[in-house]
């Protein structure tokens, strides 16, 4: 091998080994510019924003929406408060302007002292159970009307609570970004 072919290979080595390195840093200055570091104590360290909101006037009676039976009428409020989110649910008469009427109410089948069957059995139990009835109920399937379908779920600690035992589902109806007025049973809405 000649002196010359050595020097190209030196020299090809080197630029080589320069471009590895400038194309290298180049990334590895474009992977921190790009992409946040994570903290494992950004929960600690980061507190969320609440704006505070005045207290709504609520109408009706506060309840816990567990002792609610089907044909009763409903309205939730949310609001924020001193850092905190509070939310009430109020009794009110399906006579007047309301939010939500409840159309069916059924215990989950699960026995006493069964243990929780998890989120995802709750909400396919009451989305099956709901559906079934809405039909019967507003006299309308429920592809075809205007009517919103929702439900309320025990959650696990309610569930399995040795003396409340909250393992009612509750379904209900309600118009997207309007007040229902009187009853929905029969409207074919």
């Amino acid at each position: 091998m000649s002196f010359s072919s050595k020097k190209r290979e030196v020299l090809l080595l080197f630029l080589a080994s320069t471009f590895l390195f400038v194309a290298c840093s180049k990334t590895a200055e474009n992977v921190s510019e790009t992409t946040p570091i994570n903290s494992t104590t950004s929960a600690v360290e980061v507190k969320p924003t609440v704006t505070s909101q005045p207290t709504p006037d609520w109408v009706g009676e506060v309840v816990n929406v567990h002792n609610l039976a089907a044909g009763d009428c409903f309205n939730h409020y949310s609001w924020t408060n001193a850092k905190r989110l509070v939310e009430i649910d109020t009794k009110v008469s399906c006579k007047g302007p309301h939010q939500h009427e409840i159309f069916f109410r059924i215990e989950h089948p699960a026995g006493p002292g069964a243990p929780w069957p998890g989120d995802q059995e709750m909400q396919t139990f009451a989305t099956s159970v709901c559906y079934d009835e809405f039909e019967d109920f507003i006299e309308e399937i429920y592809e075809l009307s205007k009517l919103e379908l929702g439900f309320l779920t025990p959650n696990r600690t309610n569930f399995e609570d040795s003396k409340a035992r909250f393992r009612g589902i509750h379904c209900y109806v309600y118009k997207q970004g309007e007040e229902l007025i009187g009853t929905a049973r029969g409207s074919k809405e």
